[in-house]
């Protein structure tokens, strides 16, 4: 079977399993290819933004019974305000791997500013290289945000701990997604997370690009892969606002 697996270290411990498994074909790619992957038929299943879930929910189902979820600290998904532009600006140059985390940036503003902002998806590299020039304001997930240095000139907000200050409650970035009529056992998805959380240390070890106890703190305490109810009501206040954006 084939599988769209998620190329970013936030989404080792749901996927690993499935990694190694041979009866499974992994497919790496950012979430927002994996989804149209999905849609053409040359995936089985897939890890996906969760905002994808419901724009597709009358082609595919999705599992809620695990993903990658957060408090109120991502790490891996970060906006880079440029301080030269001051109030909201027009428009965000955002990362075009996740969908949630673009959507995600758009209710903030929303929620916060009662405004919108503009944004126009761009290769995360081109976006590092027009932080260096001090130029435009920016949007990064996955391990692009985690490994990007600081640029002077630049605020950074963690999208995650931005959306807990002004709800109170906790964010799903991912879901398992999968056609409609093909069956998927729930269990098999809580089967590869025991997996990947009895495989952390090795994950972590593994890990070269990050200090280990950077790694350790961001999988072991920042993220979580059992959605709890605060990330399932955030969820749910997520999809709400952004039907009320027309960004469904």
């Amino acid at each position: 079977m084939k599988i769209g697996i998620v190329k970013h270290l936030n989404a080792r411990p749901l996927t690993l399993y499935f990694e190694r498994s041979p009866e499974f074909f992994p497919v790496y790619e950012n979430p927002s290819v994996l989804i149209e992957l999905l849609k053409k038929g040359e995936l089985d299943c897939a890890l996906v933004s969760s905002i994808e879930c419901i724009r597709n929910e009358d082609r595919f189902d999705h599992t809620k019974i695990v993903g990658v979820c957060a408090k109120d600290i991502v790490r891996s998904v970060l906006f880079f305000q440029n301080e030269k532009e001051t109030g909201v600006p027009k428009q965000v140059f955002t990362d075009k791997g996740s969908r949630s985390s673009v959507c995600l940036l758009q209710c903030l503003f929303h929620l916060e500013y009662g405004k919108t902002v503009e944004v126009i998806p761009t290769d995360a590299k081109e976006i590092s290289e027009m932080m260096e020039k001090g130029n435009g304001s920016h949007l990064l997930f996955g391990d692009h945000a985690l490994l990007q240095t600081p640029v002077p000139g630049y605020q950074v907000v963690d999208l995650a701990e931005w959306w807990n200050r002004i709800t109170g409650l906790y964010f799903c970035f991912a879901f398992w997604a999968y056609p409609k009529g093909k069956r998927w056992d729930n269990q098999i998805f809580l089967t590869a997370l025991e997996y990947g959380l009895k495989e952390l240390p090795s994950i972590i070890s593994e890990e070269k690009r990050l200090p280990i106890a950077i790694t350790d703190r961001y999988l072991k305490q920042e993220l979580h892969y059992i959605p709890e109810k605060k990330n399932l009501d955030g969820f749910q206040l997520f999809v709400k606002t952004a039907k009320e954006l027309n960004l469904l």
